[in-house]
């Protein structure tokens, strides 16, 4: 009897903020093949309308084929839900949170059905110096890093060249015989869907103790006092993303990554904040 061929796994990782759901969009919206991508949550990844087939529990049906899955409570399970479709993927793709060790998630890629191909990781080229240095997540970083099989600098258009020089030579420093592309996400999602297989070598795991909080019910006046209360968040907070309404009505996305704060409009239902912090 002729066994099924393995189903090949590509992890995407990278710091919070380095573009990892501008990728996943990506990869979804121009797919040739038949994904399944795999993420943290459904809230994140906007996914054109237009190509939503069908949803159901925490999965969701695309048109083209490919179908996104939320990871809930177990990646494992997830990955057991794939095999068990009628139609199986051809790739699987899994966005690692932006404060995981990919190669811990690729771990998850030698389950029985699967083969491991390779961990993306996504670099973002106006956060890295200030992440790589910080003393309570530099490590996070590095270890994101060397467990790359393929390293992509993004955001390279809003950093300048002497700043994109200086994240190349803390990635290689860290990294030296990865490949270091600089592209887009539109480059990299084709890019990465020909990442020739490789031997994996082993990747010491070392985990960052990091705790998620969520502000259900968080209001501002305007955009100034919004900015204002994201600005007086303490240190300890890596991360803040979500969608809050001002008091005249109108919505904004917001995001902080370190001391970067990004505050734009949006039609989208409020959400309330997400914060990731150091514990």
């Amino acid at each position: 009897m002729t066994q099924a061929p393995r189903i090949p796994v590509l992890v995407i990782g990278g710091y919070l903020g380095a573009g990892k759901t501008t990728l996943i969009n990506n990869v979804l919206s121009s797919a040739t093949q038949r994904i399944a991508v795999v993420v943290n949550d459904f809230g994140s990844v906007n996914i054109d309308a237009s190509l939503i087939k069908e949803k159901h529990n925490d999965t969701i049906e695309l048109t083209n084929g490919c179908i996104c899955c939320a990871v809930g409570e177990s990646l494992a399970d997830v990955l057991f839900s794939i095999l068990d479709r009628t139609e199986l993927p051809e790739v699987v793709v899994i966005e690692a949170s932006g404060v995981a060790n990919p190669a811990a998630v690729a771990a998850f890629a030698h389950i029985e059905g699967f083969h491991h191909l390779g961990n993306v990781v996504l670099v973002d080229a106006t956060q890295a110096l200030e992440t790589s240095k910080d003393p309570l997540v530099g490590r996070t970083f590095a270890l994101q890093v060397q467990a790359a099989h393929l390293l992509a600098i993004t955001k390279s258009d809003e950093a300048t060249d002497s700043v994109i020089s200086e994240v190349r030579s803390i990635v290689s420093s860290l990294a030296p015989s990865t490949p270091l592309v600089l592209t887009t996400s539109a480059t990299l999602s084709s890019l990465m869907m020909n990442l020739a297989p490789h031997a994996d070598s082993a990747v010491a795991e070392t985990h960052t103790e990091f705790s998620t909080t969520t502000l259900s019910h968080v209001s501002a006046q305007d955009e100034q006092q919004l900015f204002a209360f994201l600005q007086n968040f303490p240190s300890s907070v890596v991360r803040a993303k979500g969608i809050v309404e001002l008091a005249n009505g109108n919505r904004r996305l917001v995001q902080k990554v370190g001391s970067t704060i990004s505050i734009s409009q949006t039609e989208l239902p409020t959400t309330g904040l997400v914060l990731i912090s150091l514990k």
